[in-house]
């Protein structure tokens, strides 16, 4: 009966932004900001009480840990949350030199959001992208002549 009144938010990734100048200081993990989309089919609010996240990229992990400041979601509808991050730029590094090195190139993002229900207590709902793409490819379109 419980789990018949909770319905699972879904959750999106639909933006990264580049917070902090890399350049200003190479050895400093650089700062981004991600913003999710959250739908609550719930007709009750919730408040998240926790994001989990990594990113990897080929075989390399440049990003990862936990944004711990409750979030209140709206009942019923979408809410966009901005949970900010860092990437480790000697970890990021790696990851592009061997996407230099290679013809593809794999990418995850994966995490977990904590919501507080009123009868369950903490519920986790995972979310998760991959995908791959061919840097010569992307190099070529941009006009730059790579075979």
């Amino acid at each position: 009966m419980v789990k018949e009144m909770f319905k699972t938010p879904k959750v999106r990734l639909i933006d990264v932004a580049l917070l902090s100048n890399p350049l200003a200081d190479p050895g400093k993990p650089w700062d981004l900001s991600l913003a999710l989309e959250v739908d609550n089919p719930n007709d009750y609010p919730l408040n998240v009480s926790y994001i989990a996240y990594s990113a990897i990229i080929g075989r390399e992990t440049v990003a990862g840990g936990e944004h711990r400041d409750d979030i209140r979601l709206g009942a019923s509808g979408l809410t966009v949350v901005k949970v900010p991050f860092s990437v480790q730029p000697e970890s990021f590094v790696a990851a592009a030199r061997n996407a230099l090195l290679g013809r593809s190139v794999t990418y995850e993002f994966n995490g977990s959001v904590g919501f507080h229900t009123p009868l369950v207590g903490v519920v986790r709902v995972p979310f998760s992208k991959t995908g791959g793409f061919d840097p010569a490819e992307i190099l070529r379109r941009k006009g730059f002549g790579i075979n």
